[in-house]
């Protein structure tokens, strides 16, 4: 067997796909995914490339070449020679690494939920009119440590999200990342929204902290004769910010809906002191645990 790194235009793209002859079905979603990676400067040489056997024949990389022809652009790619008869049999049998795995390499904490929240966060940077779920939702390895570059500070609310997703029933990742997003935008102490949500106490009748606790609980309460309604983290973060939004302009909220096609709202910046409806035990001198705990 041999290898070379070759340049592959999209000429020689299409030409190699005619030889393919034994491969697995092509899978349009892996095709459009490599094929942004390409256009966006990510993709790399690797020792995953093209494969031919000793009869000329494609035995593995249609997806890659297939990806050069829908990018329209050459890339640099390995490409092997003479591989073994057989070999297909065990090509690409291994777990691809997902953002988690990448992250967790790379020695963070709590990967699998930070890479979530940095997910969620790019969603709601890039896509805040768009759905979050399926392929077209996709955001790749590289988005991921990327965007967790842009905010490092991200880690730190890991343990805010497990409190509120402790407390309300909110999806964890969803609750760090929507945390994350308004205490961003905020130019004041977010304590006592943090202590609403989470401990619940004192919260008046209209209070938005009140709500959304109150839909938080009800989308986690599994009802008699029915099945447990799906949780969305698009969902989850728009109820967030609606509450939130309602909270920080001192506006009474009796009601905390969410419409699929509707966008995820941008955050309203603080007012630079909370006015007194707003204020919480913990302003007033009785300081709450986890208050202190949160970053």
């Amino acid at each position: 067997m041999r290898s070379k790194v070759q340049t592959i235009t999209p000429k020689k793209a299409a030409e190699y796909l005619e030889r393919n002859t034994a491969n697995r079905p092509l899978s349009s979603r892996t095709v459009k995914d490599f094929a942004a990676a390409m256009r966006r400067g990510e993709w790399r040489i690797t020792h995953q490339g093209v494969a031919f056997d000793s009869t000329g024949a494609l035995v593995d990389g249609q997806h890659r070449l297939a990806a050069i022809v829908e990018a329209d652009i050459p890339v640099e790619i390995t490409v092997f020679t003479e591989v073994p008869e057989g070999a297909f049999d065990v090509l690409d049998t291994g777990k691809r690494r997902n953002a988690a795995d990448v992250l967790a390499i790379d020695g963070e904490k709590s990967a699998v939920m930070l890479a979530a929240m940095v997910r969620t966060v790019w969603l709601y940077e890039n896509r805040p009119e768009l759905n979050w779920s399926g392929g077209d939702a996709g955001v790749s390895n590289h988005q991921i440590v990327a965007s967790l570059e842009q905010h490092p500070k991200l880690r730190d609310f890991i343990p805010v999200g497990e409190q509120i997703a402790t407390a309300t029933g909110m999806i964890k990742s969803a609750a760090g990342a929507a945390s994350y997003l308004v205490t961003q935008a905020a130019r004041r102490d977010l304590t006592p929204w943090f202590d609403g949500i989470i401990e619940g106490a004192g919260l008046a009748k209209g209070d938005p902290r009140l709500q959304f606790r109150r839909v938080m609980f009800a989308h986690t309460r599994k009802q008699a004769g029915q099945v447990m309604r799906r949780r969305e983290t698009r969902e989850h973060v728009t109820l967030y910010l609606k509450a939130f939004n309602a909270w920080t302009t001192n506006t009474p909220l009796t009601q905390l809906k969410y419409t699929p096609r509707e966008p995820v709202p941008p955050i309203v910046a603080s007012p630079l002191t909370a006015p007194p409806s707003q204020r919480g035990p913990s302003e007033s001198g009785q300081s709450r645990g986890a208050a202190r705990e949160r970053v």
